[in-house]
């Protein structure tokens, strides 16, 4: 006869701080290549200069580069701090050794 799982092996808030942190760091690593990929396209593809004169052009592709590097250091600086909070949590992810009980 095979006994069903122990369920106090594992505390159910192992399992909810597991998906919390799995979702959080899940989602600052998308949103950084989001502003990754919205600043390098900023500072590499030209601005369309369409019916605008000569200063429009100017300062519209002035704050176009000055954003993407803005935009581009974040990007950056988010994808660094969720891999730095894994690198720092991983300790605390993994399954926890049962304790013993007593009889």
């Amino acid at each position: 006869m095979s006994s069903a799982p122990d369920s106090a092996s594992q505390p159910p808030g192992s399992f909810l701080g597991r998906a919390a942190f799995l979702g959080l760091a899940s989602g600052m690593v998308i949103g950084g290549f989001w502003l990754l990929a919205l600043g390098l396209r900023g500072l590499f593809f030209p601005l369309d200069c369409l019916g605008l004169s000569k200063n429009e052009c100017d300062l519209q592709s002035e704050a176009l580069v000055h954003v993407g590097r803005v935009q581009t250091l974040c990007g950056g600086a988010l994808i660094a701090l969720a891999l730095a909070l894994y690198v720092l949590l991983r300790p605390y992810l993994g399954p926890r050794a049962a304790r013993p009980t007593q009889p």
